[in-house]
């Protein structure tokens, strides 16, 4: 409107957060379904953690000289001064509450997973923020190469769920301790003409965790790697028993026709078999993943996905029928979407307002058809209207919704 005054409202979402409104939950609810459809047939339990632990949990199993410690958590001090920080990540509060409850006492092998928000500090940009949300998933309790497999299988059916197709999962090992050892000290004499060169935080991780310097986003780093060539290559490095569980791993994924290529910079493996020995537990071997939510879901939008719009009901009534209209609308809200009016509005306001919602069915609730027992039934689909008795309504919504087009 010419010469409006538009003012900013006083308070807005956090940096590097956002909301969801109506019309986007509504994808949401769509992929989180899919998810939940294929966890549930792959045998997974759900496990809700605290969105905040002690601050120590995240450090001893990130690591002290990590990112996600050094420069991303969100730490804080409660009002008990308690040192805590809300959670980076799902996989250290699943272990925490997998040993705080005796979870391996219970059965050798457990399968759960999580979904949720997760915070990091980081810059905000397209599909990354700082409260954001991931699936989480873990197979707790065995070391076996079928696990590996199971795992990447469930990753790759997740995504399939929500659309993708023809894809190919980029894979590599990390071996045990010792590999990685070796290898690490391979990767110190590979960089070594070129340390000065590196940025700052790779300079620092090639002391602390040389693995982690091929993780590195700093495009000076990843341009170095192309200069100097030859990069040693982990898989290289292991030994008999990493060798057998690797060639294993491969065949597996094979025989269920995932496609795979293997990635010698990718550091980050999904097995963590000495996490709850970390945290002051047994031995117990662990493989998992994350999947970032808002990022899949900003390519499933980009491809045309939208939120499933069940067939809804809209519901007009008259003045003498709105008491009436309002017992049928609760009636049929336990099977059915159901849209009413609440204002007491007239006729005509009513049918603007069904036309604008989209709603497949209009039932109209007159007076001269509630004395009979009847309601008016329009079916925008199919463009027809009839006149049937209210006991027949529930039977012939389910029966259109179903394409049946007879009543069950």
């Amino acid at each position: 409107m010419e010469g409006r005054l538009i003012v900013a409202p006083k308070h807005q979402a956090p940096r590097g957060t956002r909301d969801l409104l109506p019309d986007e939950t509504g994808l949401w609810r769509r992929a989180e379904r899919a998810a939940l459809g294929v966890l549930e047939r792959y045998g997974y339990g759900e496990i809700r953690t605290p969105a905040f632990e002690d601050y120590e949990l995240f450090a001893r199993t990130s690591g002290e000289s990590s990112d996600v410690v050094q420069k991303e958590m969100y730490r804080f001090t409660d009002l008990g001064e308690r040192d805590l920080a809300l959670r980076p990540e799902f996989t250290a509060g699943v272990m925490r509450a997998y040993l705080e409850h005796g979870l391996g006492g219970r059965a050798r092998v457990h399968r759960l997973w999580s979904m949720g928000p997760v915070f990091r500090y980081g810059r905000p940009q397209k599909g990354r923020y700082r409260q954001f949300s991931q699936i989480n998933c873990e197979l707790i309790g065995s070391a076996a190469p079928g696990a590996d497999v199971e795992m990447i299988m469930l990753f790759v059916d997740l995504y399939e769920a929500w659309g993708f197709r023809d894809l190919t999962v980029l894979v590599n090992s990390v071996g045990q301790p010792a590999s990685r050892r070796a290898y690490g000290e391979r990767l110190r004499g590979w960089l070594a003409p070129v340390r000065d060169r590196l940025s700052p935080d790779s300079q620092q991780r090639l002391v602390t965790n040389p693995l982690r310097v091929l993780d590195t986003k700093d495009e000076g780093d990843r341009a170095l790697f192309v200069e100097i060539g030859g990069m040693p290559r982990l898989l290289d490095e292991l030994d008999d028993a990493d060798r057998a569980h690797w060639d294993a791993v491969l065949a597996g994924l094979s025989t269920a026709g995932i496609r795979c290529e293997i990635d010698h910079g990718l550091v980050r493996g999904g097995r963590y078999d000495g996490l709850v020995e970390m945290l002051g537990g047994p031995a117990t071997p662990g493989v998992g993943f994350a999947i970032g939510l808002d990022r899949a879901l900003l390519v499933l939008q980009e491809r045309g996905l939208t939120a499933e719009n069940p067939e809804g009901v809209h519901l007009v009534a008259m003045d003498a029928t709105r008491a009436a209209a309002t017992a049928l609308a609760r009636e049929l809200r336990r099977e059915f979407v159901v849209e009413t009016d609440v204002e007491g509005r007239g006729f005509g306001a009513q049918m603007k307002a069904a036309g604008r919602s989209g709603a497949r069915f209009l039932v109209i609730l007159g007076e001269e058809e509630a004395h009979r027992g009847e309601v008016v039934l329009k079916d925008s689909k199919t463009a027809t209207q009839e006149t049937l008795a209210r006991t027949e309504l529930a039977g012939t919504l389910r029966a259109r919704m179903l394409g049946t087009g007879e009543p069950r």
